[in-house]
């Protein structure tokens, strides 16, 4: 009887231990997360230049320039422009890929801009991998990829912001190819 007792506790202190542990790693996870999105939202989203640049992108780029030539073809001040905004979303997509962005913030975050931006460089980038000859901004491609696939709406619900009896506006007009 001593014996299961003993026992008994022993399981009760291992699984206080584990639930312990798995609590330490679930926020240190989430701090690094908050870390990361904190400095990409510090020194490059409020960054003058950065946005600038992605204004140019959204706003000019297929305006005044084909993607035929696809990056590479582009002048040098549009083409730093495509550069700035194009590997902010990489490393983005590249934390969300190796699982060091939350998934929550990956895609409630970033969504809006995500979609918008390979929207318009999805040509310039698919040209450039023709001339390469090999991959180039993968990890942007699947951040926009699921950033369509997911239900943003309920990703809110669940975890972000509360919007008190109505949709997120801008999600239904980018799905629709409006703006």
């Amino acid at each position: 009887m001593h014996n299961a007792a003993t026992l008994a506790v022993s399981l009760l202190a291992l699984a206080v231990s584990a639930v312990t542990a798995w609590r330490q790693f679930r926020h240190t996870r989430t701090a690094k997360a908050f870390s990361a999105v904190l400095e990409v939202y510090l020194r490059d989203v409020r960054n003058k230049e950065y946005q600038r640049d992605q204004d140019y992108v959204v706003d000019r780029l297929v305006v005044e320039h084909s993607p035929g030539g696809g990056i590479a073809g582009l002048p040098e001040q549009a083409r730093h422009a495509v550069w700035n905004v194009a590997f902010l979303y990489e490393s983005i997509g590249m934390m969300y890929a190796l699982e060091a962005l939350d998934r929550r913030i990956a895609l409630g975050v970033f969504n809006y801009r995500t979609v918008q931006v390979w929207g318009v460089l999805e040509p310039f980038v698919l040209k450039e991998r023709e001339r390469r000859e090999g991959p180039f901004l993968h990890y942007f491609q699947r951040l926009y990829d699921d950033a369509i696939a997911v239900d943003v709406e309920e990703l809110y619900r669940k975890s972000g912001p509360r919007i008190r009896g109505r949709r997120v506006p801008w999600i239904s007009r980018l799905r629709l190819g409006r703006s």
